[in-house]
């Protein structure tokens, strides 16, 4: 059924409407048949009692002895034989033997044994007629007789009726070849209604079956069309009210959905094409800044939908490559202003050592004064000539203890430079982690494409983090270097004073070298006084040169991490063929303590733009 088509199916009810109407057609005939069989036979059986009370009359007659059984049953057997109905039909009696007793239309039959008699067909009727009547009474037996004016024998329906008082059977027949022939007119009449009928219905079927397949298989090409890619062909039965109305419909609207797929599928593929090559091209670019190439902007035009991709990457490789010139600029001038300060710093140092050599020298000298004072408390002559030599020395001491106060000053003075580079590179490893974070916001919005940016602008913020905690380190160290210079400031004065009153001393002792040998024991006292201001000068000169070390150590190791800094900028280039700063090192600087950078703080200046 599932392969059979609309048309095979409408015939499929055409036929069992055609099947129907047979069966219909044969019962309603069969039916037909047997009620006017059954209305035969009732009415043959009415006759038939008719005949049967008649012969009973007279045997009452017989019995009531108004007539002997003779004269009753010639009475009896002359009334039934004149009996007609129907169409001429008629009775006859025989006996239970059998004999005929009677038979109205065959006489030459009356008082013969008819119980070898057979019908066309061979039955011995009038037996069967004697065993229905000794069974039940009375009954029908069917038999084919011949009848007037026909040459074969017919079929004929009998009924029979025994009478038990005088062992008679009376029974009547009916030919029942006029049930057939009427069977058959209405066999025709209605066979003729019915073929009218099929022949109506089987050209309703073709019509029906016209009017259904073929909009279904326009229906079906259309839809092998649409299948194949024809969306432009017009869709028959849009204007149908029907079923195919509606399956036109519904192609209409496959139809419509199969256009705005080929249009969705081309905008994909429009919007794919347009993807890839903004993704080609974000790709190419990152890899070149990922080279080092700041220049690497897009200048190639984007789709609209994409544009402010374009123009957010432009901004964000602008602000990077101003961020790491900038900072490779800083790096530069912090570079130099280290570098200086190292050299002032080693030359303080060296300065330093040398005066701390002079004090020592006259502290020996001193000693040694006191010395010869206290032997040669006699030789009043030659200490005019020791005094002389004791106020040259006091007077290049006094000048060494000048130089010490200026160099101090300088050194205040660079302090404070170097407090306002400190605080400057303080102020620009703010704005780097600034831009940093305006840089990792960007990145941010950028989403896939800006992740390697965000890992970079972690790594600057890292930096500038670092950055500031190394300025303020440097500004801790600086601080407490600047607060022990000035207390060798202030020692140096101390010292400058002690000279002025050595000199003093010494010039007294030289107008008063007539009284020396009167005053030796205390010029001696005030020689040791002198000696203990020098230790105490040479302690101080010292710890200002171990100062001065540290403050070069600093200095150097500040030249270290700009370097390593400048070295990382120096990868990048912020403009076309050229490279964001040239890479300059700092040059070693002779110093009493060679302080060296420390290498964890090496590899956090440079370690992690190394591996960028």
């Amino acid at each position: 059924m599932r392969n059979l088509k609309i048309g095979g199916r409408l015939n499929l009810v055409s036929l069992a409407a055609l099947v129907g109407l047979i069966l219909v057609l044969a019962l309603s005939l069969f039916r037909l048949n047997a009620v006017m069989r059954a209305d035969i036979a009732d009415r043959t059986q009415k006759t038939v009692e008719i005949a049967h009370s008649t012969i009973d009359h007279y045997q009452k007659l017989e019995a009531a002895g108004t007539l002997t059984r003779a004269e009753a049953q010639a009475a009896a057997l002359a009334a039934v034989k004149a009996m007609r109905y129907g169409s001429n039909d008629y009775f006859w009696i025989n006996d239970m033997h059998p004999r005929m007793v009677m038979h109205p239309i065959k006489p030459e039959m009356d008082g013969t044994d008819i119980g070898g008699t057979t019908d066309a067909d061979g039955n011995y009727m009038f037996r069967e007629m004697v065993a229905v009547v000794r069974a039940d009474g009375e009954g029908f037996v069917d038999y084919n007789w011949p009848k007037p004016g026909v040459e074969e024998a017919q079929p004929k329906i009998s009924f029979v009726k025994g009478f038990a008082p005088w062992d008679w059977i009376v029974g009547s027949g009916v030919y029942v070849d006029d049930i057939r022939a009427a069977v058959w007119s209405a066999a025709l009449l209605q066979g003729s209604i019915v073929l009218a009928i099929i022949l109506a219905v089987g050209t309703l079927n073709w019509f029906l079956s016209r009017s259904i397949s073929r909009p279904v298989a326009a229906l079906a090409a259309r839809m092998r069309a649409l299948a194949d890619g024809d969306t432009q062909a017009a869709i028959p039965g849009l204007d149908r009210g029907d079923e195919v109305g509606d399956m036109a419909k519904g192609l209409s609207v496959f139809r419509d959905n199969a256009i705005a797929k080929a249009k969705a599928e081309a905008e994909k593929a429009k919007a794919d094409a347009e993807q890839s090559f903004v993704v080609d091209t974000l790709s190419q670019r990152l890899a070149s800044v990922s080279d080092g190439d700041l220049t690497a902007e897009i200048d190639v035009a984007f789709p609209d939908s994409y544009a402010a991709l374009k123009a957010n990457y432009n901004t964000a490789i602008g602000n990077l490559r101003d961020l790491i010139a900038g900072l490779a600029h800083s790096a530069h001038a912090i570079r130099t202003g280290s570098h200086e300060i190292a050299q002032a710093s080693d030359d303080l140092a060296r300065r330093t050592e040398a005066n701390a050599a002079s004090l020592e020298q006259s502290s020996a000298a001193l000693t040694q004064m006191e010395g010869r004072l206290r032997a040669t408390a006699t030789a009043a002559e030659r200490t005019v000539g020791q005094t002389g030599e004791a106020k040259a020395v006091v007077g290049a001491g006094r000048r060494t203890a000048d130089d010490a106060v200026g160099a101090m000053g300088r050194v205040a003075g660079g302090a404070q430079g170097i407090d306002s580079v400190i605080e400057g590179l303080d102020k620009i490893a703010f704005q780097t982690r600034v831009l940093a974070m305006n840089a990792a916001v960007e990145a941010g919005r950028a989403g896939e494409a800006g992740r390697g940016f965000a890992v970079v602008a972690d790594l600057v913020s890292a930096l500038a983090m670092r950055s500031e905690e190394e300025a303020r380190r440097a500004r801790e160290e600086l601080t407490a270097t600047q607060t022990d210079i000035a207390a060798a400031v202030q020692a140096v004065q101390e010292v400058d004073s002690a000279l002025a009153n050595i000199m003093g001393s010494v010039e007294q002792v030289h107008e008063l070298v007539s009284t020396m040998a009167s005053d030796n024991q205390a010029q001696s006292a005030t020689i040791s006084e002198i000696t203990v201001a020098i230790g105490t000068m040479d302690t101080s000169t010292q710890q200002n040169a171990a100062m001065v070390e540290e403050t070069s150590a600093a200095a150097r190791n500040l030249a270290s991490e700009v370097a390593a800094l400048s070295e990382s900028a120096a990868r990048f280039r912020t403009d076309s063929g050229r490279a964001s700063a040239p890479v300059v090192r700092s040059q070693p600087v002779a110093a009493p303590i060679l302080v060296r950078p420390e290498p964890r703080a090496r590899a956090a200046a440079g370690g992690d733009w190394a591996s960028f």
